[in-house]
């Protein structure tokens, strides 16, 4: 799947990333849309030291389940 990875201060690169096994209880979604938060824009400038890199920035999302309990629903 395509990422966008935050590698280093104002640093980022578009890469793949493999997709992994789901456990019981996980799902697989297809993102379709994704926010940028105060928290990202802080690690972005180098202001958040708990952000180490490389590191995939971004927890607000919306898309939809293709793999599990809820298929086809919206997640928000």
């Amino acid at each position: 799947m395509k990422v966008l990875v935050y590698m280093a201060f104002k640093t980022m690169e578009y890469c793949d990333v493999l997709l992994f096994m789901l456990v019981v209880g996980e799902s697989l979604i297809r993102i379709q849309v994704v926010g940028i938060c105060g928290s990202d824009m802080h690690a972005w400038h180098g202001h958040d030291m708990c952000r180490t890199p490389p590191l995939i920035l971004g927890h607000e999302v919306a898309g939809v389940v293709v793999v599990g309990k809820f298929q086809g629903c919206m997640v928000l």
